[in-house]
């Protein structure tokens, strides 16, 4: 290999890694359910490193069983009626956002210590959301019993978990 094609390789290398962390999504939180292995992921979408105000958070599955880690992303009614986000406001980088499912609590996204993170009430506290289980009756996959918010104070860093039962 001659000295110019050895150099372009390596812009080529050099920039490729640019583009790739220039907009890599970050892990907010995740949904899972008890009668599936698989998650549905919500990632703070980034364009150079910042929060995109057009499109904040990207919502996706991600397979933990028949072929682990593949992504797919949701399908319309899936994103309509069920995992979707409804952009509330956005500003400043940050955005207040609501799950389509779950319409009483919103989520703040920011940046908080160098990460992006989705700030939400847990047992009256507010708190870093890590994941939000859903426990469904074994015969009805359409009919949840209970969520479950997990998360850590975003004050005193305790893990926080609260259970709200389907009335």
């Amino acid at each position: 290999m001659n000295r110019l094609s050895s150099l372009t390789l390596l812009l080529l290398l050099h920039l490729s890694m640019l583009v790739t962390t220039a907009s890599a999504d970050e892990r907010l939180f995740h949904i899972a359910r008890s009668l599936n292995p698989n998650w549905v992921c919500y990632d703070a979408r980034l364009k150079d490193g910042k929060l995109d105000m057009s499109d904040p958070v990207h919502v996706y599955w991600h397979n933990n069983s028949d072929n682990p880690g593949h992504e797919n992303e949701l399908s319309f009614f899936q994103r309509k009626m069920a995992y979707g986000v409804k952009v509330l406001k956005a500003g400043n980088q940050e955005a207040e956002i609501r799950l389509t499912a779950y319409k009483k609590r919103n989520l703040h996204v920011c940046k908080r210590n160098g990460r992006w993170v989705a700030l939400c009430t847990i047992n009256g506290k507010r708190c870093i959301l890590r994941e939000i289980y859903v426990q469904l009756k074994p015969k009805s996959p359409l009919s949840v019993v209970y969520i479950q918010l997990s998360g850590v104070s975003a004050t005193d860093g305790s893990k926080q978990a609260e259970k709200i039962y389907n009335k």
